[in-house]
């Protein structure tokens, strides 16, 4: 499935994702549906106006009043159309998307469903609640100080580059056995593809049943269900 988000530009100059698709293939038919999919806009328009009780509001109406000129990467004799660039534009929002789409990629084949869901949760929010505060280095390691839009609130991402280790002090990874969001930001960020192997807790994947176990003697076991004798003449 290919992803195709619709991208413009805000009064700060930076991308913004109106609305995103995805295609099973990237030809004309199918760019022929997104398009006429987002025509339905209108209603949509409508929707979102009287769920948040926002259609007499100035801004609003003007907003919408001002739809033709939202997107007008091939008409540069408008008012502004100058400051977009179809190609410029897309592919940074193509390349910021993809990198968080690779190490959700590989959380889905490590982790078993109900983790991958809480994960790809948090790789979610790592891509719109979280941003960079601040950014020392000491000596090999690197603390950035990442915001939280989400809660609000600040939190410190100390990582090592050469052993691809970061911790944060929300200790998700510690109390949950998952990154948080503000860590797979920060691996994000320094293209790390895939979760470090030491921030996969094995209990939580796939073939977590296929470790060894092993005995009150700790000797490797054939049998992950063994009854101890006890155990059985108490039961019978």
């Amino acid at each position: 499935m290919s992803f195709t988000p619709f991208t413009g530009v805000d009064n700060h100059k930076r991308p913004v994702t109106f609305c995103g698709a995805l295609v099973a293939h990237e030809d004309a038919d199918s760019f022929k549906w997104v398009f006429t999919r987002f025509l339905e806009f209108d209603a949509k328009w409508e929707e979102i106006g009287r769920e948040h009780n926002v259609n007499n509001i100035d801004w609003f109406q003007e907003m919408y009043a001002k739809r033709r000129h939202w997107v007008m990467a091939h008409c540069r004799d408008l008012d502004m159309g100058g400051v977009m660039r179809t190609t410029q534009r897309s592919e940074s929002e193509n390349s910021f998307f993809k990198r968080f789409e690779t190490i959700e990629v590989h959380g889905a084949e490590v982790y078993s469903h109900k983790v991958f869901e809480e994960f790809k949760e948090e790789a979610k929010l790592s891509i719109g609640t979280c941003k960079s505060r601040g950014f020392t280095e000491c000596g090999s390691l690197e603390v950035t100080t990442v915001r939280d839009a989400s809660r609000e609130r600040n939190y410190e991402v100390i990582y090592c580059p050469d052993k691809l280790k970061a911790t944060c002090s929300c200790r998700m990874l510690e109390r949950k056995g998952i990154i948080c969001r503000h860590v797979i930001w920060i691996y994000s960020s320094n293209g790390v593809k895939i979760i470090p192997e030491q921030c996969i807790v094995k209990r939580w994947c796939k073939d977590a049943r296929l470790s060894k176990m092993f005995d009150c003697n700790g000797e490797a076991t054939e049998d992950v269900d063994i009854i101890d004798g006890k155990q059985i003449a108490m039961s019978m």
